[in-house]
């Protein structure tokens, strides 16, 4: 091979040395900045500095678009800055990333129950458990969706699971007695609202719920002692007043009047919230 042969590949081949050690250097600025903004990020998410955080969750997107994580945090300062629809787009953006990031589709899951999108919802949150069996945000979430889908039978099991996980979660207790009584399994509702009672014997709320449960099962002594209950913490209680005039009637004449009064539910409260907090970006 002649000498200006030689000195031609040399050339080419230090030239793609360089562009490779340049490209090199290039991603571990762009990591390294994408750790600075992340972190920058979660402190001011901690303080609730959403447009501050957001801004600089975008920075660490655009430094590091394949990483999950900054999309996720992204989303969750939308998220906390009540940006629903922006906070999709993004938990979106972290499933694109990487397929299958379970905190993508937890993240997204809860933002379509909060705009109660339930199908939408329940379809990512499918995704999520079976990324991770034991999640309890996940089954909770999914439980509402279910729940507000009026497929009961289903609410109780993932309700189940999370009660494993801890088992005197009053919320979590009446929401499943709520899928019980329609189901028409009033022995396990009124379970739960005795548990919820046992908690909390001063709160009027699960002995009215219990005494329309009881009536649904035509045990009128007992929601008759309910209705006292409530009767007895706040004198002026109508629906107490009223339930207990129909469960007297009911038990003296032996047939109950055509419908009972349904107990009104309270709109079942929105899920406590159970946002993930931002996470740390990998190290630099």
């Amino acid at each position: 091979m002649g000498k200006t042969m030689i000195m031609k590949n040399l050339n080419r081949n230090l030239i793609i040395s360089v562009l490779f050690v340049g490209a090199t250097l290039a991603h571990a600025d762009d990591k390294a900045d994408a750790y600075k903004y992340g972190k920058e990020g979660i402190e001011a998410a901690k303080n609730k500095e959403w447009d501050k955080a957001i801004d600089l969750f975008q920075k660490a997107v655009k430094a590091q678009p394949k990483e999950a994580n900054n999309y996720n945090n992204l989303g969750l300062a939308y998220k906390g800055a009540g940006k629903l629809d922006e906070a999709g787009k993004a938990f979106s953006g972290a499933i694109e990333a990487e397929p299958g990031n379970y905190s993508g589709y937890l993240n997204r899951g809860i933002v379509y129950t909060s705009q109660r999108q339930y199908p939408k919802a329940i379809e990512d949150l499918d995704r999520a458990v079976k990324l991770k069996s034991d999640s309890v945000p996940a089954h909770r979430f999914r439980a509402f969706a279910y729940l507000q889908n009026k497929d009961y039978a289903k609410a109780v099991e993932d309700y189940n699971v999370v009660l494993k996980e801890k088992d005197n979660d009053l919320e979590i207790l009446d929401r499943r007695a709520f899928a019980f009584w329609n189901l028409k399994e009033y022995d396990k509702a009124i379970a739960d609202f005795s548990k919820i009672i046992k908690d909390k014997p001063q709160d009027k709320e699960g002995y009215l719920d219990r005494s329309y449960v009881y009536e649904l099962k035509k045990d009128y002594a007992k929601g008759i002692a309910d209705c006292d209950k409530v009767l007895s913490l706040d004198p002026n209680n109508e629906d107490a007043k009223n339930r207990k005039v129909r469960l007297e009637y009911q038990q003296k004449n032996g047939n109950p009047t055509p419908t009972p009064t349904a107990r009104p539910r309270r709109t079942l409260p929105p899920e406590p919230e159970a946002t993930p907090k931002p996470k740390r970006p990998s190290g630099r």
